[in-house]
């Protein structure tokens, strides 16, 4: 599992749009990696949805979001345009799962990614926020995190 002050492992993996973005990509400036088991799941909804009504906070903080799950890309365009997503929705369709278990948050009974979420800076993890799979993160958290609370 992926500790805090560890550097972002390197992955590849294609956006809703397919698009490649790569951990390189991430490894400058500011960035919230999200994992997430599901879209079109009611608390994966209401996760992203909200990340998405404060994406101007982030933005004006100059922090990328990025979204990770094991459904395919097409799936996630899809969900993006339902929920009017605007940062990426990255597929860790194939092999399956492989950038989630990198992290160590991927639920090998059930076969998706767990709730866990990287805030990092300049490609070093500085947090780690987890909860259980049926419960949303908390934004003031990663807010905290953010604003260097």
């Amino acid at each position: 599992m992926i500790e805090t002050g560890s550097r972002l492992f390197d992955f590849s993996l294609e956006n809703q749009f397919g698009e490649t973005i790569t951990s390189t990509g991430l490894s400058s400036g500011r960035v919230l990696v999200v994992f997430y088991p599901w879209a079109f799941s009611r608390v994966c909804g209401s996760e992203l949805a909200q990340l998405q009504e404060h994406f101007e906070y982030f933005a004006s903080r100059s922090v990328r979001i990025v979204g990770i799950s094991v459904d395919h890309k097409f799936a996630l365009r899809n969900y993006a345009e339902m929920m009017g997503i605007e940062f990426d929705l990255l597929a860790d369709f194939w092999p399956h799962g492989q950038v989630a278990r990198l992290a160590g948050a991927f639920d090998e009974r059930q076969g998706v990614a767990t709730r866990l979420s990287l805030y990092l800076e300049d490609g070093v993890v500085r947090q780690i926020f987890t909860s259980a799979m049926t419960e949303p993160r908390n934004l003031t958290d990663y807010q905290r995190a953010i604003d260097g609370e």
